[in-house]
């Protein structure tokens, strides 16, 4: 069977796309998706998204050691399932900044300006809460407050205001700078991933195919256009043919990873991994960026936090009525802050736990804590993916963290704002003791020192096929693969400049923008 279009990727933009490009019953869809079916119960449960870290939900990735952070290598998990990181994330809906999107289009991307995209966004949103003009109640993702935000969270907004700090009831409103508690992509009490949102209502389409444990090999080419996809599947290889286009949205690790197979890259290292060169574009895997973030934990008093509500009692609260702690995202929290007055869009992203969140949540320290964590919103430096030599399968990952010093002195003062944050006197009745840093780091150097040490990745990897027109631009603003005909990139790995926020809302409006113009260019 030929396909109209093929979709490489069950992740968030791969659901919208297969709902959308199914819509019309006459096009002929298929999803592929590496990971198996959605089914863990861990995946509905807010409270329980970390414990499929690692797991065969999880492709559990690491980076490379990263020299300007104490030689580490860094956590980054990918999800493994339909729904993708979207169904083992902490659900937090934040779009980014104004300035993000605009400056997307000031850079040649014609489109893409905040105004363009807004519609997508709300196109995709169904708020519990809010509507016009910044949200909608008629999408199909369910963006809904928290159920039952935990009492320390609500500290955490006193202490924010006892620091200057504005409250923000809307987080992706018309302010841009304070603190406020997140509304989340749940419904009923539970997770709404975009699985759930897009793909589960349409699955029984006759026009459209889902397979699950399906790897993408490579791309079929005839010439410079894409006819196709190589996939192995229970030890078997098959090669499916499409008659419109494929799509790849297997995320900033792997789409590029499939195109360096497939033999679009940089020639040197296609030549490396034994690919003939079907075309050389130097910037797939390249400008690779994520959101440093570093922790700042406290002790709290004996069952002041989320740390001991994990009973069987609260678990069955929350099958029975999809209510009480097992509800919480645990990074309830949130904030946004600018560390120099003159910036125009906040550099600083706070998160806030009424929990210890340590080691990704793999290390669980013995009693009650609560954290907060500046995260750099827009860093500069820039780092690659590459596939393996040994296993072209499997990624290098480097994000060269801090290789631009200023990212580290901008992580420093967002640093010390959360500092005061956390030491403000709302939250003095329930600080006991430092846990993170163990004692007050009194220099720059050794905040600096710190930071290297502690820093982790926001699990927001993108940028690896960038827009735009220069010379490591992947796709133009239309998302087609620059040189090669019927082949376009929809996922994170497409932004230029990572959003000033968590990038799962951003990840949705891209697809919705990508399937009005991919359903536009296949009905002329």
């Amino acid at each position: 069977m030929k396909y109209d279009f093929i979709i490489v990727g069950g992740g968030s933009a791969g659901c919208v796309l297969a709902n959308r490009l199914s819509a019309d019953p006459n096009r002929k869809v298929l999803l592929l998706e590496a990971g198996g079916r959605d089914q863990h119960p861990f995946i509905k449960i807010p409270a329980a998204f970390y414990k499929l870290y690692k797991t065969t939900y999880d492709y559990g990735f690491y980076t490379a050691p990263q020299k300007d952070a104490a030689n580490r290598t860094l956590f980054v998990p990918r999800g493994r399932t339909l729904g993708g990181s979207g169904s083992i994330n902490a659900m937090i809906y934040i779009r980014g900044h104004r300035s993000d999107f605009d400056g997307w289009a000031n850079a040649g991307n014609t489109g893409w300006a905040y105004d363009k995209v807004l519609p997508y966004f709300l196109k995709a949103e169904h708020n519990a809460r809010y509507g016009a003009p910044y949200h909608s109640q008629n999408g199909p993702w369910h963006i809904a407050d928290l159920r039952e935000p935990h009492p320390l969270t609500n500290m955490y907004l006193e202490a924010g205001q006892e620091c200057g700090l504005s409250l923000l009831h809307d987080m992706n409103g018309a302010e841009d700078e304070g603190v406020g508690i997140h509304q989340v992509n749940q419904s009923n009490g539970q997770r709404h991933s975009p699985a759930h949102a897009y793909l589960h209502p349409v699955k029984d389409r006759l026009n459209l195919t889902i397979r699950t444990g399906v790897r993408v090999e490579k791309i079929l080419f005839s010439n410079t256009t894409a006819i196709g996809v190589e996939i192995s599947s229970k030890g078997r290889r098959e090669s499916i043919y499409c008659s419109g286009e494929i799509v790849l949205s297997a995320g900033s690790i792997h789409s590029p990873l499939i195109l360096q197979r497939s033999g679009v890259g940089a020639a040197e290292h296609l030549k490396s991994l034994g690919v003939g060169v079907v075309h050389e574009l130097r910037g797939v895997g390249e400008n690779l960026h994520d959101h440093p973030v570093v922790p700042l934990i406290y002790r709290t008093n004996k069952g002041a936090s989320l740390d001991t509500d994990e009973t069987a009692w609260n678990l069955l609260r929350w099958f029975v009525k999809r209510e009480g702690p097992f509800t919480s995202n645990l990074a309830e929290g949130g904030g946004f802050l600018r560390t120099q007055h003159d910036l125009v869009a906040p550099n600083i992203q706070l998160h806030f736990a009424p929990a210890f969140f340590v080691d990704h949540g793999f290390n669980r320290p013995k009693g009650n804590g609560m954290s907060l964590a500046p995260i750099l919103l827009r860093p500069k430096s820039r780092g690659s993916v590459k596939a393996n030599v040994r296993d072209p399968h499997l990624p290098m990952i480097d994000p060269q963290v801090f290789a631009d010093a200023d990212d580290l002195v901008q992580l420093r003062e967002g640093f010390k704002r959360a500092s005061a944050i956390m030491n403000a006197n709302a939250l003095g009745p329930w600080r006991v003791a430092p846990f993170q840093p163990k004692t007050p780091l009194g220099s720059n150097e050794a905040i600096e020192q710190y930071i290297r040490e502690n820093v982790e990745l926001l699990y927001h990897p993108v940028g690896t096929c960038k827009m735009g027109n220069d010379e490591l631009a992947v796709v133009d603003e239309k998302l087609r693969v620059h040189g090669i005909a019927n082949l376009r990139v929809v996922d994170a790995s497409i932004m230029p400049q990572i959003v000033g926020g968590n990038t799962q809302a951003a990840t949705i409006m891209i697809a919705e923008k990508a399937a009005d113009e991919l359903i536009s260019s296949w009905s002329a």
